[in-house]
């Protein structure tokens, strides 16, 4: 069945900020920015499509209770080719179906050992588990290498992380080649690398960002994985926060951040009300016109307030008659 789940060839070049070229087995091609394959891989819709309606489809599989054969296991395969696919994803859509084979031959070489006269729906459930075991093993790398990158992981999660830097560093030199073209004859030939797994894109990706200087990171405020496009040590993502839809996190995260720290923290709380009633008070003293002192004293009183926070948080003791 390999010869209908073949995956994905992709196309890049030695430089930054150039799209990756994904050829389908159908003999479409569409570009994709760095890391740009993964989001579409974790979005609500692909989930949905990969976990549960793949579930669903071998569930009502017209043939579930016929004997396992060749035959009906090439059926099978036909009927969730068929049923899992969206044309707006194709990079979710072929690799479900090489994924999904993958599983099948998995679960084939296993049962060379074991009795083999089950249901083919039985079969595929079989499949389904393995399967699902790759998909669950993707998320936890993602999550592990996105937590890590912002300073968030747990103790599994950084190991995790360093295993798969660790695991993809041989291929760093292979992903940041540039695929060769060939002109011989008349005729161009285009280099490109099969992807038939989400660990294998994962990978890719992975090394491709690393090429870039970018880093998959987990948003500090809705917890999403984003790639920072601007600074590398920015913890807030560009989506709509969860709070606001008319903000995105970025715009709001901040904020959010200090009134939580406020609410748990009475140090917190005091610090904002006073730096707030001294910058008002300085405000109408200006608006005032009151004298330079005054404006003045406001100012010390603002500096020394920071100057007190600061040491503080540090674990220091402030004393304003030092000033």
């Amino acid at each position: 069945m390999s010869e209908i789940a073949q995956g994905i060839n992709v196309y890049y070049e030695n430089k930054k900020e150039v799209r990756n070229i994904v050829f389908f087995p159908d003999g479409t091609y569409r570009y994709y920015d760095t890391g740009a394959m993964i989001f579409e891989i974790i979005s609500e819709e692909v989930s949905y499509m990969l976990i549960t309606k793949a579930l669903n489809m071998i569930k009502v599989f017209p043939d579930y209770s016929v004997e396992m054969t060749v035959d009906s296991i090439t059926d099978g395969f036909k009927w969730l080719y068929g049923t899992i696919e969206n044309d707006d994803l194709p990079v979710a859509t072929e690799l479900f179906r090489s994924s999904f084979n993958e599983a099948i031959e998995q679960v084939l070489e296993r049962m060379k050992t074991e009795d083999s006269s089950k249901a083919v729906g039985e079969f595929f459930l079989e499949c389904y588990d393995e399967y699902l075991d790759n998909i669950f093993a993707f998320i936890d790398f993602l999550e592990a290498i996105a937590a890590d990158a912002s300073g968030v992981a747990d103790e599994k999660q950084t190991e995790i992380a360093r295993l798969f830097a660790d695991s993809s560093e041989n291929l760093m030199a292979v992903y940041s080649k540039k695929c060769s073209v060939r002109h011989e004859k008349g005729a161009v030939s285009v280099e490109t690398h099969q992807i038939t797994n989400l660990l294998q894109l994962l990978t890719f990706e992975y090394c491709r960002l690393k090429k870039e200087n970018k880093l998959l990171k987990q948003c500090d405020n809705c917890g999403r994985i984003f790639i920072p496009q601007h600074r590398s040590d920015s913890i807030y993502c560009g989506a709509v926060s969860p709070q606001n839809p008319e903000k995105t996190c970025s715009e709001i995260g901040a904020q959010l951040k200090r009134q939580k720290k406020r609410s748990e923290n009475p140090k917190e709380r005091e610090h904002h009300n006073t730096v707030c009633k001294t910058y008002n008070y300085m405000r109408r003293a200006i608006e005032r016109g009151d004298s330079d002192d005054t404006v003045e004293y406001c100012r010390r009183k603002l500096d020394n307030e920071y100057k007190k926070y600061n040491m503080e948080k540090e674990g220091a003791s402030y004393d304003e008659r030092t000033e």
